[in-house]
C-alpha cells in the first residue's frame, strides 16, 4: 500500500504533468493568437492586374515570430507520452483523492463505498508506482517538459522566410516575399496628392454638369416661354378649355408653369381641368428639358454661358493631370501608404492563387510607386487653376471646349451615325471596351472614343472619317491605350504618312500623349531611329523613307501598331511604296489605315487596302450592290461624316497643318532671313510649284474636300501666293478668283454669287484683307489660310465669312504652317503676347470690325521675329539703323 511519501511523490509528478499541459496550452494559444493577428491585418491590393495580400510587419512583430518559433520548439507528444500525461493529470489525481477520503481520520466517517474506493485507489497507486519503476515514466515526463527552455530571440525576418514558422502552421500566410518599405517613405504624401488631384477633377466635373444643367434649364424655359398654350392640348389629348387662360392673359406654357392654375381661379376651370392643365404643362417642361441642346454660341456672351465656359476650362485644367491611371494608382497603393504612415517597416507580400509570384508583385508595386511619383511631379502647385480669360480661351480653341462638353455627357449623343455600318454584336463589343486614356491628354468626343475602341477591338481596320473629325487623335488614342496597358518598356509604334504632315504628326503626338515621338525622316532620321529603337514610342516616317527604314530595322522587331495616313497613297499594289508599306504591316500586331476619301465608291481600290490588313476578308469587286459591299467591309471599316456626329453644328473645326521646309526652301529661307526680307520669308513655302511644302498640304486638303463634295475658300495676304494657289488647284476642278483688293465691289459679290451657284468641289481664292471682310460666303465649308496673319482679327473676320448664319455645314479651318520657318516663330510670338488681348472680352460686330481692339504693333512684331530667326539660324544681327530699314521695307 502506497505510504505518504509515495503519495507525495505521485502528487509531485501530477503537478509537473499539469504544468507541462498548461505550458503547452499557453504556447499554442500564443501561436494561434499570433497567426490570428497576422491574418487580421491582411489587406488586399490590386495594381495593374496583379492581386496580392499585404501583411504589415514592424519591429514589435518580432514577438509574434518568437511566439511561433517557441510553440514549434515544443517536444512532440507521441501516443505513449500522451497516455503518460493523461495518467499523471487525470488518473493519479482521482486515485489520490479516493485514498484521502477513505483512509485515516476520514475513514471513521466514511461509507462502505468510500472505503472500497480508497482500497481501489491504494491498489492503483501501487500499480502506478510499479509502472513508473518499470517504464521510466519520470524520464519520459522530463523529456516532454521544456518549461525551463527560455523564449528565443527571433528576428522579424522569420515571418517572411518561406521555410519559417508560418509554413506549417499557416500556409495561407507563407510563400510570400518581404517588401522593405524604408525606401517608400514618401508614398503617403504621393498618394495623398494624387487623391487630392482626383477629388479636384471630380469637383470640377460636377461644376461642369451643374453649369450645363443650368444652361439646359434656361434653354428649356426660353422654349416654354415661346410655346403657345395650344400645346397643352397636344400633351394631353384632351379638349381642354383654354379660353379662360387666354382671357386672363396667360398665353404660353411658361406662364402656366410660373403660376399654376388654381381650381376656381378662372371661370369654368374646376379641380379636374386645373389638374390636367398643370399636369400637361409639367409634361411639356420635362420634354423641353430633355430636348434642350447645350450650345456655346460666341455671340451669346451672357453670364450663364460664360459660367459654363469657365467651368469647362477649370475641368480641363483639373483633368489634365489625372485620369484612370491615377485613380488605379491611388486605389492600389493606398493600403501600402497607410502602412507606411503607421511606421510599418516591412510588408509581407502574399500572391493570390493565379500563378503570379510574390517577387513579380513586389516589382509591380515598386514600379507603381515610381509611376505615382512621376505623375505627382507633373501636378503644378496651383493644379486645376487655369490661366487666362475663359471666354478668350474658348474663342481660340472652340473645338476643345465642344469636345469637353461631349466628354462631360452634356451633348446629345450622335447615335447610330457614330457607329457607321457596324453590326449590333460588334457595336456591343466596341462600346463595352474599356479604353485606357491614362497616357492621352486630349479630350475625346464620343465618336472618337468609339473609333479608337473599334480599332483596338478589331485590331486591323480602315478609319475613313471625313476630314476634320480628328482621325489623328483617334489613332493616337489607340497608341496611348496600348502604351498604357503594356507593362515595362514602351512598345514600338509606327506612322507612315506624306512628308508634308510629318511635322504635324510629331506635334500632335507630343500635344496629346506622353508617348515620345521620333522623326524617321529628313536629316535627323538616323538619330531619331536610334532613339526610337532604344526607347520605343512613335516613329513617324514617310512613304519615300520606307525602304531606308526597312533596311535599318531588325526583321524580328514587331510593331505594336502601324498607322498608314492618307492610305490611298498605297492603292496601287505594284507601286514600290505599296510593297514597302505592306511588308511593314505584316510585322504589325495592329494596323490602322486612315483616309478621309469615301473609298466605298471605288471598290477596286478599296479592295487593295483591305487586302493589306485583312487578306482573309473577301470583298467582291462589284458596284452593283452598295449594301452588300458595306456589309462585307463592315468588320474593318468605319466612316462618319461631320454632319452625322458633330451635333452642335455649325462647329468650327480648326486644324494646324504643319510641314517641313524642303531643302531648297530652307536655303532660300536662310537667304531671306539674312536679307531681312520678312515678306519673302512668309511666302516662299508656297512659291515653288507643286514641290512646295505647303502646296502639297493644300492639294491634300482640296482633293479631300472635293471628294467629299465641299467647297473651299483659300485666303492669303499675298497676291503671288494666290496666283500659285490658282495654278496648283485648277487642274482638279473649277476655281474662282483671285478676289483681291483691286476687284471692284460689285464684281466681288458677283464672284461670290457665281461661287455659291457652282457645283460642289469649287475653290474660291481670295486676298484675306479683301475677301475676309464684308462678304457672306456660306457656300464654303472648308477654309484654308496660307500663312499666319499678324492680327488675330484678320483671321477671325475671314473665317466669319463662311461661319455665319445660314451655314448648315461645320466649318473646317486649315492653317498651313511651316515647322522651321517664320510661321513657327510667329505662332510662338503671338502666344507670348497673349496678355495684349486681356481687355478683349467678347466677339461682337464692333470689336471684330476694329483691328485696334486686339492689335499688336506690326513693326515691333516683325522686328522681334527677325531678331529671333537670325539668332536661331546663327545669322549676325543688323545694327539698329539697318534693322529699322528692314522692318520698314517689310
Amino acid at each position: 500500500m502506497a505510504d505518504k511519501a509515495a503519495r507525495n511523490h505521485l502528487d509531485a509528478l501530477r503537478q509537473a504533468a499539469e504544468g507541462v499541459r498548461e505550458h503547452r496550452t499557453a504556447l499554442r494559444a500564443a501561436e494561434d493568437a499570433a497567426v490570428a493577428a497576422l491574418r487580421q491585418r491582411r489587406t488586399a491590393v490590386v495594381l495593374d492586374d496583379a492581386r496580392a495580400e499585404l501583411v504589415p510587419l514592424g519591429p514589435p512583430d518580432a514577438a509574434l515570430a518568437a511566439d511561433l518559433v517557441r510553440a514549434q520548439m515544443l517536444p512532440p507528444i507521441d501516443p505513449d507520452a500522451e497516455s503518460m500525461l493523461r495518467t499523471f493529470t487525470q488518473d493519479v489525481p482521482d486515485a489520490l483523492e479516493d485514498v484521502r477520503r477513505g483512509t485515516g481520520f476520514s475513514a471513521v466517517f466514511a461509507s462502505r463505498e468510500r472505503r472500497a474506493a480508497a482500497t481501489r485507489g491504494h491498489a492503483f497507486l501501487d500499480q502506478t508506482l510499479d509502472w513508473i519503476a518499470r517504464t521510466g515514466a519520470v524520464a519520459r515526463l522530463q523529456a516532454v517538459d521544456d518549461r525551463h527552455v527560455p523564449r528565443p530571440a527571433v528576428p522579424l525576418q522569420a515571418l517572411t522566410d518561406p521555410r519559417g514558422p508560418l509554413a506549417s502552421i499557416a500556409p495561407d500566410l507563407s510563400g510570400g516575399t518581404a517588401l522593405p518599405l524604408d525606401g517608400l517613405g514618401g508614398l503617403p504624401s504621393v498618394v495623398s496628392r494624387l487623391a487630392d488631384a482626383i477629388a479636384r477633377e471630380r469637383s470640377a466635373h460636377a461644376d461642369v454638369v451643374n453649369a450645363g444643367q443650368s444652361h439646359r434649364a434656361a434653354a428649356a424655359r426660353a422654349a416654354l416661354d415661346g410655346m403657345d398654350i395650344e400645346r397643352l392640348r397636344d400633351a394631353t389629348g384632351d379638349r381642354l378649355r383654354l379660353g379662360a387662360l387666354r382671357d386672363a392673359g396667360v398665353t404660353t406654357v411658361g406662364a402656366v408653369l410660373r403660376r399654376p392654375v388654381v381650381p376656381g381661379q378662372l371661370a369654368g376651370v374646376g379641380e379636374t381641368s386645373a389638374a390636367r392643365i398643370n399636369g400637361a404643362a409639367r409634361a411639356l417642361e420635362a420634354a423641353a428639358r430633355e430636348d434642350a441642346t447645350i450650345r456655346i454660341d460666341p455671340s451669346q456672351h451672357d453670364d450663364r454661358t460664360v459660367a459654363l465656359v469657365a467651368a469647362l476650362q477649370r475641368w480641363e485644367a483639373a483633368k489634365a493631370v489625372v485620369g484612370p491611371r491615377e485613380q488605379a494608382l491611388v486605389d492600389g497603393l493606398r493600403p501600402l501608404a497607410t502602412m507606411i504612415a503607421r511606421n510599418v517597416t516591412t510588408a509581407l507580400v502574399i500572391p493570390s492563387q493565379d500563378g503570379t509570384t510574390a517577387d513579380s508583385i513586389c516589382q509591380t508595386i515598386i514600379a507603381g510607386a515610381e509611376d505615382a511619383w512621376r505623375r505627382v511631379q507633373r501636378i503644378p502647385e496651383r493644379a486645376g487653376a487655369p490661366a487666362g480669360d475663359p471666354w478668350q480661351d474658348f474663342l481660340q480653341r472652340p473645338a476643345t471646349f465642344f469636345a469637353l462638353l461631349d466628354e462631360a455627357g452634356l451633348t446629345r449623343p450622335a447615335g447610330a451615325a457614330a457607329r457607321g455600318d457596324l453590326g449590333d454584336d460588334l457595336i456591343a463589343q466596341v462600346e463595352a471596351f474599356a479604353l485606357d486614356t491614362s497616357r492621352l491628354s486630349a479630350s475625346l468626343r464620343g465618336y472618337q472614343r468609339f473609333a479608337a475602341a473599334f480599332a483596338l477591338v478589331q485590331q486591323r481596320v480602315v478609319i475613313g472619317d471625313e476630314m476634320g473629325l480628328g482621325k489623328t487623335v483617334e489613332a493616337l488614342a489607340t497608341f496611348a491605350h496600348i502604351a498604357g496597358t503594356t507593362p515595362g518598356r514602351t512598345p514600338h509604334f509606327l506612322v507612315v504618312c506624306p512628308a508634308a504632315v510629318v511635322a504635324n504628326w510629331v506635334r500632335e503626338a507630343e500635344r496629346h500623349t506622353d508617348v515620345r515621338a521620333f522623326r524617321l525622316h529628313g536629316a535627323a532620321r538616323v538619330i531619331g531611329h536610334r532613339h526610337w529603337m532604344d526607347e520605343g514610342g512613335i516613329g513617324v516616317t514617310t512613304y519615300e523613307t520606307l525602304e531606308w527604314l526597312r533596311s535599318r530595322t531588325p526583321e524580328d522587331l514587331r510593331f505594336a501598331s502601324v498607322v498608314v495616313d492618307e492610305a490611298h497613297y498605297v492603292k496601287n499594289p505594284d507601286a514600290k511604296r505599296t510593297m514597302n508599306t505592306r511588308a511593314l504591316l505584316r510585322r504589325a500586331d495592329r494596323a490602322v489605315l486612315m483616309s478621309g476619301t469615301p473609298l466605298e465608291n471605288r471598290v477596286d481600290e478599296f479592295r487593295v487596302l483591305i487586302d493589306h490588313i485583312r487578306p482573309d476578308l473577301q470583298v467582291v469587286q462589284s458596284d452593283d450592290s452598295p449594301l452588300r459591299f458595306r456589309q462585307q467591309i463592315a468588320p474593318v471599316y468605319l466612316r462618319r461624316r461631320q454632319e452625322d456626329v458633330l451635333t452642335e453644328l455649325p462647329e468650327l473645326v480648326e486644324v494646324e497643318e504643319w510641314s517641313d521646309l524642303t531643302d531648297a526652301e530652307s536655303r532660300a529661307y536662310a537667304d531671306a532671313v539674312a536679307a531681312d526680307d520678312f515678306h519673302a520669308m512668309r511666302q516662299l513655302a508656297m512659291l515653288g510649284g507643286a514641290q512646295s511644302s505647303k502646296v502639297e498640304s493644300l492639294l491634300e486638303i482640296v482633293d479631300e474636300a472635293r471628294a467629299n463634295g465641299r467647297k473651299v475658300l483659300v485666303f492669303s495676304y499675298y497676291r503671288s501666293v494666290l496666283a500659285a494657289v490658282v495654278e496648283a488647284v485648277s487642274a482638279g476642278g473649277r476655281v474662282y478668283g483671285p478676289l483681291t483688293g483691286s476687284t471692284p465691289a460689285a464684281a466681288r459679290q458677283d464672284l461670290v454669287d457665281e461661287f455659291a451657284a457652282s457645283e460642289p468641289g469649287a475653290v474660291l481664292v481670295a486676298q484675306i484683307e479683301a475677301g475676309g471682310v464684308g462678304l457672306n460666303i456660306q457656300a464654303a465649308s472648308v477654309v484654308v489660310i496660307c500663312e499666319p496673319q499678324l492680327k488675330p482679327t484678320t483671321e477671325w473676320q475671314a473665317i466669319a465669312r463662311s461661319r455665319r448664319m445660314g451655314q448648315l455645314q461645320s466649318v473646317q479651318v486649315h492653317r498651313l504652317l511651316s515647322e522651321d520657318g517664320v510661321d513657327a516663330a510667329l505662332v510662338r510670338m503671338l502666344a507670348r503676347k497673349a496678355q495684349t488681348f486681356e481687355d478683349f472680352a467678347a466677339v461682337s460686330e464692333t470689336a471684330s470690325a476694329s483691328a485696334q481692339a486686339v492689335d499688336v504693333s506690326d513693326s515691333k512684331l516683325i522686328a522681334q521675329v527677325l531678331r529671333e530667326e537670325r539668332e536661331r539660324l546663327g545669322v549676325p544681327q543688323l545694327t539698329p539703323e539697318r534693322a529699322d530699314e528692314g522692318v520698314g521695307a517689310a
